[in-house]
């Protein structure tokens, strides 16, 4: 078995499970969870962790009932289908367990098998020497992906919506910082911060598939009217950088294939009226990769609000 590099973090994680209280506080059982499963899945063999992770999810999802509404809702959108299949619910709380495993140990995994198609869409924006909004939404592993591409050496920061919580929020970025990815926050100053990125030629990963601010676009897709987010539309008018669509699927343990799609330009100009058809271009193909892996679509509310 590979020796794994021994991982830092607070004294009482190193000898054991993460204690239920912290400096005489309690611990949010949301982040109770999400550190327990950083812990093992650091310390188990990879199948034994990924096995852990899907028997944890087969539990989760008898009590996650406002989850499972919600994935099935969601699937049934994807798949035009009033009732889709049990396993396939349980195939997308298993995906999460998967995703999880993944996001904790990819920095003590070199070399996951990784293949990659669109590169060159990729190259293109650099050889510009512009950066680009890679659009991704809650799809195969949006998280390890954006690692990939920081280990091609390329400058990636991801728009992180914060966690309700300020200890889970920690744990996933001191993650997203030690695979050497730069966070920017959604608050008041992402769109400056995120500008001034994109003009720096950094690759700014966004995910595309959740309005969540108000400010939503209504687009066509699985042959309903939905909202998507108009930020990244924005950004790439104002920034006048292209916006490639990106997806890393899953296709077994530590097996993946990286997609990059045909750049989105913003065709030169700033203004309002682009940017619903911009945005009805991603959802396009956003509607494509959810319809062929719909169990690797891991958004937890309903995608029809």
């Amino acid at each position: 078995m590979r020796a794994r590099r021994p991982v830092p973090g607070p004294p009482a994680a190193r000898s054991g499970p993460p204690a239920a209280h912290r400096g005489g506080a309690l611990l949010s059982a949301k982040y109770a969870a999400y550190r327990t499963a950083q812990w093992l899945s650091q310390r188990l063999p990879s199948p034994a962790a990924f096995g852990c992770a899907e028997r944890v999810a087969d539990l989760w999802i008898r009590g996650a009932r406002r989850e499972r509404a919600a994935i099935r809702a969601n699937l049934a959108l994807a798949l035009e289908a009033a009732a889709p299949e049990a396993t396939l619910v349980r195939e997308v709380f298993r995906n999460f367990g998967r995703y999880l495993v993944e996001f904790f140990t990819i920095h003590q995994t070199p070399k996951p098998a990784v293949s990659v198609e669109g590169y060159d869409h990729l190259l293109n924006a650099r050889r510009r020497g512009s950066g680009a909004v890679l659009l991704t939404g809650h799809l195969g592993n949006w998280e390890v992906g954006a690692v990939l591409l920081r280990r091609m050496g390329l400058p990636v920061a991801v728009i992180a919506l914060p966690h309700d919580d300020a200890g889970t929020n920690r744990l996933f970025n001191r993650q997203r910082h030690r695979c050497g990815l730069e966070v920017i926050p959604v608050g008041e100053d992402a769109a400056q911060r995120s500008l001034q990125r994109l003009r720096e030629g950094c690759l700014l990963g966004v995910l595309g598939d959740r309005e969540f601010g108000g400010h939503g676009v209504p687009v066509r897709i699985f042959r309903r009217e939905l909202l998507l987010p108009s930020g990244p539309a924005i950004l790439s008018l104002r920034a006048r950088v292209p916006v490639i669509p990106t997806f890393l699927i899953r296709e077994g343990p530590w097996r993946f294939r990286l997609c990059l799609e045909p750049a989105i330009q913003p065709d030169g100009q700033e203004g309002a009226a682009l940017v619903p058809r911009l945005t009805q271009r991603y959802a396009q193909v956003l509607e494509r990769y959810v319809r062929r892996t719909p169990t690797q679509w891991l958004l937890f509310e309903p995608a029809m609000g």
